[in-house]
């Protein structure tokens, strides 16, 4: 199953479904690293350990970037959590 992209004339490149997935996750994540970013106790959460969300817990101090997402998935793993990319309501999750 693909989709086909018409680019140049009449030649079509094919693009994965799956892919689709995963850039719309990718999409989702980006957001929510961003509004939990906005959302910390002091603002200052660029690299996480901020205490205030559910899954802090699960979060690791350090530099790699995205340390709400790295939690949060972390946590989903573990307590067999899935996550619908297509909500953008942050607030239930955090």
């Amino acid at each position: 199953m693909s989709e086909q992209l018409f680019l140049f004339g009449d030649k079509a490149i094919e693009k994965p479904i799956g892919q689709k997935i995963l850039n719309q996750k990718r999409r989702w994540e980006n957001g929510f690293q961003k509004w939990s970013n906005e959302q910390g106790q002091d603002g200052s959460t660029a690299y996480g350990c901020c205490g205030y969300g559910s899954m802090c817990d699960w979060c690791e101090d350090n530099s790699y970037g995205r340390p709400c997402v790295r939690a949060l998935n972390q946590m989903c793993r573990e307590k067999g959590i899935v996550i619908d990319y297509n909500d953008y309501n942050f607030e239930k999750i955090w």
